[in-house]
């Protein structure tokens, strides 16, 4: 049961925004996890809680990138306190705990647990292209590779029609799959 709604949609089910406040107050049964996303639940938000509230807010166009994406696909990564959300270019919203990039290249869309994640290969070159350590960029590839969300054949494809902005280290680090 989803235990998420945008403040429009209790507005719009006959909710007073007065009576959405009061039970969003600290002694109140809900919380606002984001700026017109409330969870209808005084416990704390999970991580899935946190990833569909990230969507609410971002719209409908967003999808979850990055280790999020992956994780929720089968790959055995750590989680950043971030969330990595792909947005239309005219994106303007932020937040502290929301990594939003913008994209002109809309990425394949897997749906897992009632979320829009990014394509594996997109997720990963997503994630391993924020990365400054060459370690840890093989070892974001390597996972989901191990995992067989994708093939180094893949990861390849999308690598050459991404941006090739900070892809450095992700060349580099995808020829470790083709020894010479």
């Amino acid at each position: 049961m989803a235990h998420l709604a945008t403040t429009a949609d209790l507005l719009e089910s006959g909710l007073s925004a007065r009576e959405i406040h009061r039970r969003c107050a600290p002694s109140g049964p809900w919380q606002k996890v984001l700026p017109g996303v409330v969870l209808q639940k005084p416990s704390p938000p999970s991580r899935l809680d946190r990833l569909r509230a990230v969507l609410s807010f971002a719209g409908p166009e967003s999808v979850i990138t990055g280790a999020d994406a992956l994780v929720r696909q089968g790959a055995a990564l750590p989680l950043p306190r971030h969330v990595h959300v792909l947005a239309g270019k005219n994106m303007r919203r932020a937040h502290p705990w929301i990594l939003f990039e913008r994209t002109t290249r809309p990425p394949g869309v897997v749906q897992r647990d009632g979320l829009r994640l990014a394509s594996p290969a997109r997720a990963c070159l997503d994630l391993a292209r924020r990365e400054a350590n060459p370690r840890a960029v093989v070892a974001i590839l390597d996972a989901v590779v191990d995992a067989r969300l994708c093939t180094p054949g893949e990861l390849h494809e999308e690598l050459e029609q991404s941006s090739r902005r900070g892809t450095a280290l992700v060349r580099q680090a995808l020829r470790h799959f083709y020894p010479t």
